[in-house]
């Protein structure tokens, strides 16, 4: 997410102003949690603890570049995020913590962007977001705090295709995740500053 995610940020409210984006309206920040390519999953029955700093950090990654899929899948065509039996719903849903507000928020906002007949595709990047996770900090074993900065370029159409914005440049998010029956999911993410990611241009 985002870290396009616009790191999803998808529930989060609020613009950072600091991402160096260019849109011709605010409601693209509800997409910032978008996504790189990657749906790898994982095989480990238990994964680590939160204490295992080096361990648990790829699997955190994973897991954030499993919900930019995840976000990315649902964001194609918005419309399916009011089918909550939807396949895009459900895999986005598996990696949260059951009823997640967060999640919840976001998928209502996407429902409306696709009953508005909004269509969210990658920019010129290649993918609508690219994010890495930063500075863990476990909280016990079973709980970890985390940063993501995500580098994001995506435009926004209608059914036929017609660009109506786009969206590109930097967006940061603080992560909260837990390990529920040995598995990380995510609880809340949080939109944060980007003063800490590494400054990679503004093209979208």
């Amino acid at each position: 997410m985002l870290l396009a995610l616009v790191l999803a940020l998808g529930a989060c409210s609020g613009d950072d102003e600091g991402a160096g984006t260019t849109t011709t309206s605010t409601s693209a920040l509800r997409s910032t949690t978008s996504t790189t390519d990657s749906d790898t999953t994982t095989t480990s029955a238990t994964e680590p603890p939160a204490t295992s700093i080096d361990a648990v950090a790829p699997v955190l990654g994973d897991l954030m570049r499993r919900y930019d899929a995840a976000v990315a899948a649902i964001l194609a065509d918005p419309r399916v995020a009011s089918d909550p039996d939807s396949d895009e719903v459900q895999a986005y849903l598996t990696l949260f913590t059951e009823k997640s507000a967060f999640a919840e928020g976001a998928l209502a906002n996407w429902a409306r962007e696709g009953a508005a007949g909004r269509f969210y595709r990658p920019g010129p990047r290649g993918a609508l977001t690219s994010s890495s996770v930063t500075d863990v900090t476990p909280v016990g074993d079973d709980e970890a705090a985390f940063d993501i900065c995500a580098e994001n370029s995506m435009e926004i159409t209608d059914a036929a295709g017609n660009v109506l914005e786009s969206f590109g440049g930097q967006t940061a998010a603080s992560v909260v995740a837990v390990r529920v029956d040995g598995m990380w999911r995510i609880r809340d993410l949080t939109e944060a500053s980007t003063s800490d990611c590494a400054q990679r241009g503004t093209d979208q």
